[in-house]
């Protein structure tokens, strides 16, 4: 990083998942970043590289968005030299196809068919393909860009992530009702968990809880597996982009700073887990077990998460009252001194049957489907 660059700074927009937003803010003051709330996640300003930083270390960010400009368009000729005059050098080579999605708030016109004929005139392109809204996967190559349209004023960034954050790169094999990292890692941040007591997930399915609590106790910066867009900008420092990983990876411990351990019942769902979190690198203890005779492991109290069931599959529905009724026996047994976190479909009696006197309710998404957070003891 020249000083020139340092000077210079930038500007990105952090997304999270509906319901992590105060896990993201939290996650940002910790990181010491300067930021300011904004819909659906933060917008912070830097030095040159803070997307780089972003990309690599922040746990509950879904995507990051680098600014390029805001301008005022209410036309489309007015639109095509607003485009224009972006700094496209530093992240577009000219020639790999470009993407871009559009989102409109209280702007009539132009529309995103505009948008998108307006782009492909101001960089001299062919055309300019419509991409889905950011969160969602695009697998086709190319840059892709978000123009944002509030009125007649547009605010053009790019996505310096590529593939979804979430994917952190040791995940390779799922269970049968995957959790997103970035979820996982969400829901401990708003448990309270820092990684200094004990983790038990009774229903640990492919260990998706357990390889971001592992990673959160061990300090480990969750994009060191991956790569990102912004390898792919022709102002992509090589040098700088080494240092800054050098450094994340020097701050990592070799192990994690309390026990992380797994239970289910099916064993090919814990050969899953392991094999994850091999290659995450971790040290986890997974056992099959019944989690109605489940007993706390001697540690002290620590904390105790997991996504069971929602019956969205054929046969499932009628057994989830049960099931949940054991869940919340154990956890108001054997784990009674546990602090303890589940995310739940939005279901009032599926809440009710897990017995959890005083807790709370946050709402949350997961895969679209709406969901609560409940979180008891503590």
């Amino acid at each position: 990083m020249t000083d020139a660059q340092a000077r210079t700074g930038e500007s990105i927009y952090v997304s999270t998942l509906p319901g992590l937003e105060p896990a993201l803010e939290s996650e940002a003051r910790e990181l010491g970043l300067s930021f300011r709330r904004a819909e659906g996640g933060i917008e912070c300003e830097g030095p040159s590289g803070l997307h780089q930083t972003a990309n690599l270390r922040v746990r509950t960010a879904s995507r990051v968005l680098l600014r390029l400009g805001t301008f005022t368009a209410p036309t489309a000729d007015a639109l095509v030299e607003g485009l224009r005059a972006l700094p496209m050098a530093g992240v577009w080579d000219g020639k790999t196809p470009l993407k871009m999605s559009v989102s409109l708030h209280r702007s009539v016109a132009p529309g995103p068919a505009v948008v998108l004929e307006s782009a492909a005139v101001a960089w001299n392109q062919p055309e300019v393909v419509a991409a889905g809204y950011l969160d969602d996967e695009d697998e086709r190559p190319g840059l892709t860009l978000l123009a944002r349209g509030e009125g007649e004023r547009w605010t053009v960034s790019v996505d310096t992530s590529g593939t979804p954050l979430y994917q952190r790169g040791y995940r390779q094999e799922v269970g049968r009702a995957p959790l997103r990292e970035t979820l996982a890692a969400g829901i401990l941040r708003l448990a309270g968990y820092t990684g200094d007591v004990p983790l038990v997930d009774p229903m640990c399915g492919s260990g998706t809880f357990l390889v971001e609590g592992a990673w959160m106790s061990q300090r480990r910066a969750p994009g060191l597996l991956r790569t990102f867009a912004f390898q792919s900008f022709p102002s992509f420092d090589k040098a700088a982009w080494a240092h800054r990983r050098a450094e994340a990876e020097a701050e990592g411990l070799a192990e994690p700073r309390a026990p992380m351990r797994g239970y289910d019942l099916n064993a090919g769902a814990l050969g899953t887990a392991r094999r994850n979190a091999r290659r995450a690198g971790v040290t986890l203890t997974l056992e099959r077990h019944d989690l109605r005779t489940l007993k706390a492991p001697p540690d002290a109290p620590g904390l105790v998460v997991a996504n069971p069931p929602y019956g969205k599959r054929v046969g499932e529905t009628e057994d989830l009252p049960d099931l949940y009724r054991a869940l919340g026996a154990t956890l108001n047994g054997a784990f009674r001194e546990w602090r303890k976190a589940l995310i739940v479909p939005e279901d009032p009696k599926l809440v009710a049957a897990l017995g959890l006197k005083g807790a709370r309710q946050l709402q949350v998404k997961n895969g679209g489907l709406r969901c609560l957070l409940v979180l008891a003891g503590g």
